[in-house]
């Protein structure tokens, strides 16, 4: 019998590249460079790193090269420098695919029949921000956003402004800090005049700084401790609600196509963005692919291509299998404050960790948060700290009636969670939930409701399980160094505890 079509798909981009292989079938592996090169947002310098990372993932699924039938390759930064490519020393006529394409194809499995499409980022081949319409299996270009303040490159510059100088750093990792920075502040309706006023510029690439725009908002050319300065916290809470507003009010109008609305890009990970539009009944359902970011390229290109091919998000990186026992002294531990390193199965594949590479707590205090996430993680004491719950129990803690399995939606914080769980409240009144269950993940899913069962809220603290300037652990012996030098009080793999 013929074995099934093996397809790789390799993607470059100006960030975070990554490989996967799938068959006709399913997709069998995704790994992002990152995780293997051990470099946060690491993108392919030379062919020599693509044949490494492509090896790594048909060594894990029991193929060579020579079982390869297609290959895909990101048009986006293509290292070929065009469709003629070499791959662990075979050559292949490969298919070009598009950034706007890719993006899109990793929110096709949610199969609405008919749904916007909304792709924002920072830019490439493709500008930054367009919203597309879907119905059956047509998709069009609805409405091109470029020269709009909705862009990824609005964000970014303004992140790069406040935060940090660094252009590829600004674009990647601070602009995540520039949206809990934003929680710190107030309105101010001169620094809006400002933003308003020089948006066109404010809307642009700077590679090579943009200090240049300091003066306006009264800046120095510093950017320690930002979250001690009035002047930033004002402005980062004045320029993130505009660049949400004016998402929102753009896409206000597309809902009259369809009630249903994807989301895709870098920009995605806005959980603000991604909660008004359900909390104020814009969309009745808004998705939100784990892999949204430049880190699922290859992913999508697959998916866009190949729509039918079964995708089970989010687990599809390394790892052993799913367990289906666990040490119950983890709940001992959580139950004691101590900070867990938890390592399970297969790694989770995206910018969020979803309780297969995370570090856990109990949230039961403001000390807790700043052990997990100050001390543990080496982080600014700013920055929010995540939830999971058990997806029946969402709206008992949280202002929020919709699942949230990717954390990609932020609730309003109930009184009774201010109270049994202060430490995943940000500054703000909110969290960024992640909701669990027993199918998605049946072992953490099982410590919550024990905890639950035991008089505790069933709420557990949960950020990624890597330190500060490193990407998520990927493999046990990443966990184990990892673990080693955090400070963590335990470490868990795959169920067992790890002793030294």
């Amino acid at each position: 019998m013929k074995d099934k079509k093996l397809i790789l798909s390799i993607s470059f981009c100006f960030h975070d590249s990554c490989i996967t292989l799938a068959n006709e079938e399913e997709v069998l592996i995704h790994l992002e460079a990152e995780r293997i090169f051990r470099a946060k947002h690491k993108k392919f310098t030379s062919l020599e790193e693509v044949d490494q990372l492509v090896k790594i993932g048909l060594d894990y699924i029991g193929k060579t090269i020579d079982d390869v039938d297609e290959v895909l390759v990101t048009e986006w930064q293509n290292l070929y420098n065009g469709n003629k490519v070499c791959v662990l020393g075979r050559e292949f006529d490969a298919i070009l695919t598009n950034h706007h394409e890719n993006h899109i194809g990793v929110v096709l499995p949610k199969k609405f029949e008919k749904c916007v499409i909304f792709i924002s980022d920072g830019g490439s081949e493709e500008g930054t921000t367009k919203v597309y319409y879907k119905e059956g299996d047509k998709i069009w270009l609805a409405e091109d956003l470029n020269d709009s303040a909705c862009t990824g490159q609005f964000y970014g510059t303004m992140a790069q402004l406040l935060l940090e100088p660094d252009f590829n750093r600004a674009h990647t990792s601070a602009v995540g800090k520039f949206m809990g920075l934003s929680s710190l502040g107030k309105y101010d309706d001169n620094i809006m005049k400002i933003i308003k006023q020089n948006e066109k510029e404010i809307n642009q690439l700077y590679v090579n700084g943009c200090k240049h725009l300091l003066p306006l908002f009264n800046l120095p050319d510093y950017y320690a401790k930002a979250w001690e300065d009035e002047n930033k916290q004002n402005i980062a809470y004045t320029a993130h609600n505009y660049w949400v507003d004016t998402n929102v009010e753009k896409l206000r109008k597309h809902s009259e196509f369809s009630k249903n609305i994807c989301m895709s890009g870098g920009c995605s990970l806005n959980i603000s963005l991604n909660s008004k539009l359900l909390d104020e009944n814009i969309f009745d359902n808004v998705y939100v692919s784990p892999i949204s970011t430049d880190g699922g390229q290859s992913l999508g290109a697959i998916l866009y291509r190949y729509p039918h091919i079964k995708v089970d998000y989010p687990f599809l990186g390394r790892g052993k299998s799913e367990i289906s026992s666990y040490d119950e002294q983890v709940i001992k531990d959580i139950l004691d404050h101590k900070v867990i390193a938890w390592f399970q199965g297969r790694s989770e594949i995206g910018a969020r960790a979803l309780g297969h590479r995370s570090f856990i707590g109990l949230p039961d205090s403001i000390e807790m948060r700043v052990k997990i996430s100050e001390k543990i993680k080496r982080r600014e004491p700013y920055r929010p700290v995540a939830a999971m719950i058990p997806e029946e129990f969402i709206t008992e803690y949280f202002e929020q009636n919709y699942s949230s399995p990717y954390m990609t939606f932020c609730a309003k914080a109930k009184d009774i969670t201010k109270e049994e769980a202060p430490a995943i409240v940000h500054f703000d009144g909110t969290t960024r939930v992640q909701t669990v269950t027993k199918e998605d993940n049946p072992i953490i899913y099982d410590i919550l409701i024990k905890l639950k069962e035991i008089g505790k809220a069933p709420i557990l603290m949960n950020t990624s399980f890597n330190d500060a300037s490193e990407p998520i652990v990927d493999t046990p012996e990443d966990a184990i160094k990892t673990y080693k030098l955090s400070g963590a009080d335990a470490l868990y793999i795959d169920g067992v505890k790890y002793t030294k």
